[in-house]
């Protein structure tokens, strides 16, 4: 027998295909432009030969170009955050976050705000990355057509997904880097139906990127023959380094991103500190200003300096860090391309490796995947997006091996990714999976039962136990006549009992739950709980607020586990 067609769900499948399309096209257009317009106008502003002001001092010449722009670059971001009146900008962190909560919203304001605040901090000299806020961007606007009206009900972890890939694909004209960072990052799980929306979605970005030809693929390479033997030992020297630089940056940023609340620096001032330190670096290094594309590609393409690439590493790693920790906004994707591609030039230059100047670029690309693999927690996305870059087998098998020990090691010492350290900082676990996010956010007051035995202090304990034994229950609560909670009486504990002092019979400190805790505490409290039901009071007006038992806990943990496994077997 053949199985009914659910036609609704065919219509509901055929609606979030078409979605994902419209996604992928509005997300892609907006990322070219966002880049085209913060490239050029940073290379208009700090590579322009008839745009430089110099002073010198000594026999020191100091361009004074960035502290001009960087400084009211600064300026902007902050009172664009004041005006906004946000608490912070808004990232992939919490991106990822969106898709695995229940409601899968992300606010409007904060979303179009952070991106205009990337926009001018690239534009402006800020030593950030761009790929980050068009990550968030693309979750942002796929959030918001999904609450449209005249929108069919579809997965919001999907369809968040959809944008997340888009972006990508377009910023890196990589659709199938596109689709695996969506699942490996945002969705951190792989089915058919999500694969079919964020396929449609990154293809899409794609053509438009592409194919309409706003802008070409960046970093770009022209893949080489070469020897895996001659470069094996490098590549193991490249993995443990590359985790060493990734732990260092992501420290350094979240160490940084704290001291504004610890010296008391709201905000939208704190920006203006790291407007400075661009500028002043600027005008003595400024080589670590910005995206740095033009920089890396002839770190990749041409052999350096060893002193110049360690003060690339060393410079583009605090000034990031300063930047990012401090309040300009950008992605980190970029930065650690960076740094992977200057250390991989590094490692080039030991006596243990081929002096063939065609190897650079292998040992470069390694670096970058291995880096940015354990900033964004992406190993697999970073060896597809090298096969997608070069167009190489070699280079993809080449990279792999510091991509798992990067990774590995990271994972070990850190945590998988930034993000899910940041996510950790804000008491989200998202590396526990979805099932302890939900139960994370359900709180035990959405679970309370209302119809419990109540008595006053002045009930009989005959009375009391006549109440229970009509109620069918064995505990009661005594509760003073502005429902304030007194104590919990026990069935069992007033046989053979007479008088009106009931208090004297109850237990005058039971184990009792905030209505604000969620599912987690509850269920760690019941390990060790041994009755009918707990009382639900509030620790600060001591009201009643009703009762929970066991069974009702147990079954709201196995409504949220066959939720999410409806969720990740779409």
């Amino acid at each position: 027998m053949f199985k009914k067609i659910n036609i609704k769900a065919i219509r509901d499948s055929i609606a979030l295909l078409m979605i994902a399309a419209v996604v992928g096209s509005i997300v892609s257009f907006v990322a070219q432009i966002f880049m085209i317009g913060a490239k050029n106008i940073y290379s208009f502003i700090f590579n322009n030969k008839d745009f430089i002001f110099t002073i010198d001092i000594g026999n020191i010449s100091l361009n004074l170009v960035p502290i001009i722009i960087c400084v009211p670059s600064s300026i902007l971001v902050g009172l664009l955050m004041y005006s906004l009146k946000l608490p912070r900008w808004f990232g992939p962190a919490d991106t990822i976050y969106a898709a695995h909560h229940r409601a899968g919203i992300l606010d409007l304001k904060g979303g179009f705000g952070s991106t205009l605040a990337s926009f001018i901090s690239i534009s402006g000299g800020a030593s950030v990355g761009i790929y980050g806020p068009l990550v968030h961007f693309g979750a942002t606007v796929s959030s918001f057509i999904r609450r449209q009206k005249y929108i069919p009900k579809i997965p919001h972890d999907i369809i968040i997904g959809s944008g997340v890939a888009a972006a990508i694909s377009a910023g890196f004209g990589a659709p199938l880097a596109g689709i695996i960072f969506a699942h490996e990052t945002v969705l951190r799980h792989f089915s058919m139906k999500a694969v079919a929306a964020l396929a449609i979605s990154s293809m899409a970005a794609n053509f438009s990127a592409t194919e309409i030809g706003i802008v070409s693929p960046p970093l770009l390479l022209t893949a080489i023959s070469f020897d895996m033997s001659d470069i094996i030992v490098s590549l193991g020297i490249i993995g443990p380094l590359a985790a060493l630089v990734a732990i260092v940056f992501m420290k350094l940023v979240l160490f940084l991103g704290s001291i504004p609340a610890k010296i008391n620096l709201k905000n939208w001032q704190a920006p203006v500190i790291a407007g400075f330190a661009c500028g002043l670096c600027g005008m003595i290094f400024s080589e670590v200003l910005g995206l740095g594309t033009e920089v890396l590609m002839s770190v990749i393409t041409s052999q350096q300096v060893l002193a110049y690439l360690f003060a690339l590493l060393v410079g583009k790693l605090i000034l990031t860090a300063i930047c990012i920790g401090f309040g300009f906004f950008g992605g980190m994707f970029s930065p650690a391309l960076f740094l992977g591609g200057v250390l991989g030039a590094i490692v080039f230059q030991l006596p243990i490796t081929s002096m063939n100047s065609e190897l650079l670029s292998v040992l470069a690309v390694s670096g970058m995947a291995a880096v940015s693999s354990s900033v964004i927690g992406a190993p697999i996305t970073a060896i597809i997006l090298v096969l997608e870059l070069t167009g190489s087998y070699e280079y993809a098998i080449a990279a792999t091996f510091p991509i798992v020990v990067c990774s590995f090691i990271t994972s070990r010492i850190f945590a998988n990714s930034v993000f899910d350290k940041q996510l950790i900082s804000r008491g989200v676990a998202i590396t526990k999976g979805r099932e302890q996010i939900r139960l994370n956010e359900a709180l035990i007051k959405n679970y309370v039962d209302k119809n419990y035995t109540k008595l006053k202090p002045t009930t009989s304990v005959e009375k009391a136990v006549e109440l229970l034994i009509k109620s069918k229950t064995t505990e009661g609560y005594i509760i003073s006549d502005d429902n304030k909670f007194i104590g919990k009486i026990s069935l069992i504990h007033l046989i053979n009992k007479k008088g009106s002092n009931l208090i004297k019979y109850s237990q005058l400190k039971p184990l009792i739950i905030d209505p604000n805790s969620n599912l987690i505490i509850v269920i760690k409290k019941l390990s060790k709980f041994v009755g009918e039901s707990i009382p639900i009071v509030d620790k600060k007006t001591h009201e009643m607020i009703g009762i929970i038992s066991e069974n009702d806990v147990l079954q709201a943990y196995l409504d949220i586990s066959e939720e999410i496994n409806v969720i990740e077997k779409h």
